[in-house]
Parts: structure tokens; C-alpha cells; sequence
């Protein structure tokens, strides 16, 4: 006679930013802060004459928040998020240069972006905004490759601005791993 299998049990995801005491979450808001002007301060300093600096920005932001609310995540570690940013940089903006209608360069920047992103390991969702942030801004040949260096400046910031906020809070051990 064979056995019925038994459904795992599943655990209810727990989100610690929520149960924190008041005064823990005030000190984290106030890190992430500071962290933030920090990151806004480096971008005021990258801009000189670049208008497109900006607009590389948002998807580290998203980066720098969840990293630091969720660090345990496998999106999260470090080295994953690097390697999303280079493949999203690298398609994103290297596509952002062809002169075709941006909704052509869209789907096809997404799809091998996500692509590269599953078969590399190293999917991380507000990477995946850099190819559609640089078809917006549309590069010329000869920004591509300061908006790329730009764009890896501000992801190693950030990962090492999430490093510091969660050592400085002992909120949480980041990275859990490295890869």
C-alpha cells in the first residue's frame, strides 16, 4: 500500500522591519537617510555637465533599501547584485544607443536581461529598471561607456553604503553570503 505524501509545511515569511521596536526603526529610517544624501551627494558630484547621471540612479536607490530591509534574500548578495547591474548595464545601455523605437528596444533589452539574469544567477528585480532607465535617457556612442562606469560607481556604493547600515545597527548580518 503506498503512502500519501505529506504537504511541506510552509512558514509564514516574517518581516522584522514591522515588529521592530519604534526606536529601532526611527535609527534605521535616520541611517537610510543619511545614506541616501550620501548617495544624492555622489550623483551631484558625477553629474559635471552629464545629464543622464540621474536617471542611472533610481534602480540603485531600490537596490540600497532592499538590501538593507531584506538582506537574507539570494538577490541580495552582493555579488549577485553586481553582476545584475553589469548585464543590465552592459544591454541596457549598449542597446539604448541603437536608433530604434523604444518600445522595440525595451522588449529587447528585457528579454535578454532577464534571460542573462536566470541563466548567470544573478537575478535582482531593481536591476532589471537599468535597461529601461537608459532607453529613456538614450545614449550617444560616446556617453555609453561614462554611464556604464557611472552606473557600476553607484551599485558598488550602495552595496557598501548596505554593508555599513547594517553593521552600524547590528541590524542584520549582511551579506549572509557572498554569491
Amino acid at each position: 500500500m503506498m503512502q500519501e505524501a505529506q504537504p511541506h509545511p510552509t512558514r509564514p515569511m516574517i518581516d522584522d522591519v514591522t515588529r521592530m521596536p519604534m526606536r529601532k526603526l526611527l535609527l534605521l529610517v535616520a541611517c537610510q537617510t543619511v545614506a541616501l544624501a550620501l548617495i544624492l551627494g555622489v550623483s551631484g558630484v558625477l553629474e559635471g555637465g552629464l545629464s543622464f547621471v540621474h536617471t542611472l540612479l533610481v534602480p540603485p536607490l531600490v537596490t540600497f533599501v532592499l538590501l538593507v530591509a531584506q538582506p537574507g534574500l539570494p538577490g541580495s548578495r552582493p555579488l549577485r547584485v553586481l553582476g545584475a547591474y553589469v548585464v543590465a548595464g552592459i544591454f541596457g545601455i549598449g542597446l539604448s544607443i541603437l536608433p530604434l523605437p523604444g518600445t522595440v528596444l525595451g522588449v529587447v533589452a528585457g528579454a535578454i536581461t532577464l534571460f542573462l539574469f536566470y541563466i548567470l544567477g544573478v537575478f535582482h528585480a531593481p536591476a532589471f529598471a537599468v535597461p529601461f532607465a537608459a532607453i529613456m535617457a538614450g545614449y550617444a556612442l560616446s556617453d555609453a561607456p561614462k554611464a556604464f562606469g557611472i552606473l557600476m560607481i553607484y551599485t558598488v556604493l550602495v552595496i557598501g553604503l548596505a554593508l555599513a547600515t547594517n553593521r552600524l545597527l547590528d541590524y542584520r548580518s549582511y551579506p549572509e553570503k557572498w554569491w
